[in-house]
């Protein structure tokens, strides 16, 4: 069992590194070239080649990545956590502090998405928004809001006397 740890420990470390150097190959592309962007396409070819591909807004080819690591990663999850797996390792890798400067430098239209997308371009989740001008609220903000709104009545409440 031990073995089978270490292993997908391994692979996942692989795979986050692999994912992290095509993040970093596209942003160095994009400033490179110019690139205005407002949305990013991450595309996962789940076939014998496990190939990584991230698209710009106009659906051209920014980079290719073959994930060599991704059928030993995959082996070691059930069929059903290995998408919701991969969302977690994509959203884990573009928050490490160097990609999310990359991004943070990145010239775009905003507001700025990294978007998950299917084989036929739909979206199956949002791994980053970037909004230099609107202050986007996650849902952490809005529980703790939502604590502090009810302690708030209730303390209100408690000074009234009911007839």
């Amino acid at each position: 069992m031990k073995a089978k740890y270490i292993s997908m420990e391994t692979s996942q470390k692989i795979l986050s590194r692999q994912l992290h150097d095509a993040f970093v190959t596209t942003l160095m592309k994009v400033r490179s070239h110019g690139l205005l962007l407002s949305d990013m396409y991450v595309k996962l070819a789940d076939s014998e080649d496990a190939l990584l591909v991230i698209y710009d807004d106009a659906d051209n080819v920014l980079t290719e990545t073959q994930l060599s690591a991704w059928d030993e990663w995959k082996s070691e999850l059930s069929d059903d956590n290995v998408q919701a797996s991969f969302i977690g390792l994509l959203t884990d890798t573009v928050n490490t502090p160097e990609l999310s400067d990359l991004f943070a430098e990145m010239e775009y239209n905003g507001p700025f998405s990294l978007l998950l997308v299917d084989d036929e371009m739909n979206v199956i989740s949002e791994i980053l928004t970037i909004d230099k001008e609107n202050i986007l609220l996650g849902d952490e903000f809005w529980e703790k809001m939502d604590k502090e709104l009810d302690e708030f009545y209730e303390k209100l409440m408690s000074d009234i006397k009911y007839k």
